[in-house]
């Protein structure tokens, strides 16, 4: 049955608050029609924070200053590691007999943004020694706003945890039993207001005013969750080249808001600045800000100087000042009659893969070498993969080969082709480096060992599969920006046509996340870092279970 809407926009108030305005509309299904004829305006509860007291942890690791970053600990909870998005401020660690209160930065750093402390080595706190904590985290949630069949708008509010209370604090929206979802509003992380995302760009420029027309245009989409005010500086430089000086342009970005890791909030008094750099020559510059952990960090946008004109001598001389707003209202009309997010995915060269499904139909015996990296060694999807491969081919045995190690990119994977992949006698590869070949951040590296191997595996006759899968927080490493992501899945999917094996793009639909209702950090279950699925429970997380159906769709 079609549903059909008009209206009925979910948005921000103005100014913003934690309330949110649904728009008069229409929706009609089979013989059925709902109407609402006002706005109407509903209220979300403030996520909060909760509060954690007594917490017995074994120190981890050493720092000399904070924010100290992420150690690499995974379960966390009650009688363990502290949960991610602390609470600034809020630390306090004791002795295990809480008889001595620690000093920070004299006996232990912090990171409020990855949940960490780490022994300070000139401090009084002992390699490994049990410790007391306390400290409370923000909570995060997403509520779905309905339409009912009377008319009325309701809040349907989702949980603030997962269902193993040893998991990281990022829900999935709440299940809707009745009614229509308008929307995901995401709430959390001491967020005090509702804003619908979007940017705007003002400027004093040193030469004389002009229209917005000749303001740089912002391109790309914001996926940070604090609101930014993005300080643009550029003047103009004068580069020699070959004897003759050429007018090119420098510029530096400093960035207000939240500082994530320390206990401030960057302010124009307290702006921290990039190294100063040469305005590109195609006249796209990133905007980045500078974070505590001492590189930039991208979180989506883009300024772009060439609508200006490249060959005018207008000058771009001047301060430019970009504000943006967190996507926190994830619209769900579209959706009214389901989405499926196996149409976002490309899955090419489905044909490479003949030889192989004529074999397991044979009932001969095939095996499958899953070749890669942490989510191949230790993901839901090779195993999701094979138990429906059983299921298909129930007359023919499926044996697999899980040849992969958290850590290591195609560069690494290149020397252990020949003896650990060729030796098993595959019958099929699957093939991901995804994330780790996207942060390692040399992308001519990547693409000389990806063409070694996928010349390798044409030159050996099996069939293969190159995936795409999903991305990562881009706070955690300089390359680890979404645009990053896309041009190695965009290297991915040209060489997979090139060498005609076939093409899984899983990040495709990472990307897009927001189309289906999610803020892409919520998705990184296990460590808010790379890994969508849950440490205790593997279960805990949805992405695997796309993943997997978007190679079983290319397989069957």
């Amino acid at each position: 049955m079609l549903t059909s809407f008009s209206g009925l926009a979910v948005v921000p108030t103005k100014p913003a608050s934690m309330n949110v305005i649904v728009e008069p509309g229409r929706i009609a299904t089979g013989n059925r029609v709902i109407e609402r004829a006002e706005a109407a305006t509903v209220c979300i509860r403030v996520a909060g924070q909760r509060r954690y007291n007594d917490q017995r942890y074994r120190i981890v690791g050493e720092g000399t200053a904070s924010p100290s970053g992420w150690n690499g600990e995974n379960i966390r909870g009650t009688a363990g590691m502290p949960y991610q998005r602390m609470v600034p401020g809020s630390l306090q660690v004791y002795a295990k007999d809480r008889g001595k209160r620690y000093v920070p930065e004299a006996d232990y750093t912090q990171d409020s943004y990855w949940g960490t402390i780490k022994r300070h080595p000139q401090g009084k706190i002992d390699v490994d020694e049990e410790l007391s904590i306390d400290y409370a985290v923000w909570l995060c949630r997403y509520d779905a706003i309905v339409l009912l069949d009377d008319g009325t708008i309701r809040v349907v509010e989702g949980d603030s945890e997962a269902p193993e209370s040893r998991e990281l604090l990022l829900p999935e929206p709440p299940a809707v039993e009745t009614g229509f979802v308008l929307a995901h509003v995401f709430t959390g992380w001491g967020q005090s207001c509702i804003y619908g995302g979007g940017s705007s760009i003002a400027t004093n420029r040193s030469s004389t005013p002009r229209p917005a027309a000749s303001l740089p245009v912002i391109t790309g989409r914001y996926e940070d969750m604090a609101e930014r005010t993005y300080v643009v500086e550029v003047s103009a430089a004068e580069v020699v080249s070959e004897g003759l000086g050429q007018e090119r342009y420098e510029y530096r970005i400093g960035t207000t808001g939240e500082d994530y890791g320390t206990n401030q909030s960057l302010t124009m008094d307290t702006l921290r600045w990039t190294e100063a750099r040469m305005l590109p020559d195609d006249r796209k510059l990133p905007l980045l800000l500078q974070s505590a952990y001492g590189y930039p960090v991208s979180w989506g946008l883009e300024l772009d100087f060439l609508p200006l004109g490249a060959d005018t001598d207008e000058d771009l001389s001047g301060t430019y000042y970009i504000t943006a707003f967190p996507e926190m209202i994830f619209d769900r009309r579209q959706a009214l009659d389901g989405s499926d997010p196996l149409d976002v995915i490309p899955l090419e060269q489905r044909g490479h893969l003949d030889g192989f499904r004529e074999k397991a139909a044979s009932g001969r015996p095939v095996r499958i070498a899953f070749f890669g990296a942490s989510n191949a060694r230790h993901g839901l999807w090779p195993a999701q993969v094979v138990v429906a491969l059983r299921q298909a081919y129930p007359q023919t045995k499926i044996s697999t080969s899980v040849i992969a190690y958290g850590g290591e990119e195609m560069r690494h994977g290149r020397h252990r082709f020949h003896h650990e992949v060729l030796s098993v006698a595959p019958d099929l590869i699957v093939m991901e480096y995804f994330i780790n070949d996207v942060c390692h951040g040399q992308i001519g590296e990547t693409e000389e060992a990806a063409r070694y191997l996928l010349q390798s595996i044409c030159d050996a006759g099996i069939p293969c599969i190159l995936l795409t899968n999903n991305g990562a927080n881009p706070l955690f490493s300089k390359n680890g920006s979404s645009g990053s992501f896309q041009r190695y899945h965009d290297l991915y999917r040209g060489l997979a046509a090139e060498y005609k094996v076939a093409f899984v793009g899983g990040y495709s639909y990472f990307r897009n996340l927001h189309w289906f209702g999610k803020y892409f950090i919520t998705e990184l279950k296990g460590n808010m870092v790379n890994h969508p699925y849950g440490l205790v429970d593997q279960n805990w997380g949805l992405f695997d279970r796309v993943f997997s159906g978007a190679i079983l769709k290319i397989l069957l």
